[in-house]
């Protein structure tokens, strides 16, 4: 398989937010707290009960009798000969079955899932459940979720490309390359570019050492995605939560940092450095002790640009041939409210 359209990694990476025991982001006001551990999913305790919630958009537990039904749950399955139906779950889930891809290297390079949402949304908390195998190759690309004008049946490209503002934005949480650690890889209308040509490539906020991917356990990741409204302003937000607990928050005037070409270090202040457009190269510059507010997300410039998608992405291009890379997934929930672990 060739994805000509997929976003290439970027080579550098953000820092992680910290965070209190309560969910509040260091340096926030209250306002500014989300929740963390039990959200609406152990409320509602069973699948069937969380699937008729009335905040809840979309739902996958790949609870079928066979692989072939989930085709008219999705818009797109690409791919779907690496894909299987596995009887190997979360510890906490109410099902019986997961899905599982299989990537062989030297035989394509992966496989997704993508499914188009019936309307587009304002804000979404996205959330599902994953387990790489002991011995999993090196993710490119994974789970994305954003936002296409006008929707589409398929996901689509502009690696390397700012988004103008009316036409897309995305959301990847990734695995990062080698080091194996939680963090995002976004596209929107005012990211910032890197050297040696001021190229846009997936910008991110977190780089925590610490915040590693748990290879052969099941993790619980879940994303929040607020769009910025009137359309004119950087008021838009982004939050991430791993096992339930909230280890980013980003948001207008919050926290503070500083940009190192297409990373944002929360906390950091001193020498920083960006691309300048105009001038076509790099531009150096102090901020104070601490670090500057984070200016928030200005996600579009069209109110017809919502969040419409979701983008269940295995994408894997440099393993050796014959490498095998297993990638199991489960109890994906798309809602309007914090969904939090399965207990």
């Amino acid at each position: 398989m060739s994805y000509r359209w997929l976003l290439l990694a970027s080579p550098v990476a953000g820092f992680l937010l910290t965070v209190t025991g309560t969910g509040q982001v260091l340096g926030e006001e209250p306002s500014r707290v989300l929740p963390e551990g039990p959200g609406l999913a152990a409320q509602c305790g069973d699948t069937e009960v969380l699937a008729k919630h009335p905040e809840v958009v979309f739902m996958e537990d790949f609870e079928v009798g066979q692989f072939s039904d989930l085709k008219g749950r999705w818009t797109q399955i690409s791919h779907p000969e690496i894909m299987t139906l596995s009887d190997l779950v979360p510890p906490d889930s109410h099902g019986k079955r997961s899905l599982l891809m299989t990537h062989t290297g030297g035989k394509g390079t992966g496989g997704h899932l993508y499914r188009r949402l019936n309307q587009g949304y304002e804000k979404l908390f996205i959330r599902f459940y994953v387990r790489f195998a002991p011995d999993c190759g090196e993710i490119h690309h994974f789970f994305h979720v954003g936002g296409y004008n006008p929707p589409t049946p398929w996901p689509q490209g502009g690696a390397g490309e700012r988004p103008r503002g009316n036409e897309r934005f995305t959301v990847g949480i990734e695995p990062f390359g080698r080091d194996w650690r939680w963090d995002y890889y976004t596209y929107w209308m005012e990211m910032r570019g890197s050297p040696p040509r001021g190229q846009t490539w997936g910008n991110c906020f977190i780089n925590d050492p610490k915040l590693r991917v748990k290879k052969g356990e099941w993790q619980c990741l879940e994303v929040m995605i607020k769009l910025n409204s009137p359309v004119t302003e950087s008021n838009g937000e982004l939050a991430l939560w791993v096992d339930g607990k909230l280890v980013s928050h980003l948001g207008p005037g919050f926290p503070k940092g500083k940009w190192t070409y297409d990373r944002f270090l929360p906390g950091q202040g001193g020498r920083a450095i960006r691309w300048n457009d105009e001038k076509g190269g790099p531009e150096t510059f102090s901020v104070p002790e601490g670090g500057e507010p984070f200016p928030g997300f200005r996600w579009r410039n069209d109110e017809d640009l919502k969040i419409n998608f979701v983008w269940v992405l295995l994408y894997i291009t440099k393993t050796p041939p014959g490498q095998v890379s297993q990638v199991w997934f489960d109890d994906i929930v798309v809602a309007k409210s914090y969904i939090g672990p399965n207990k």
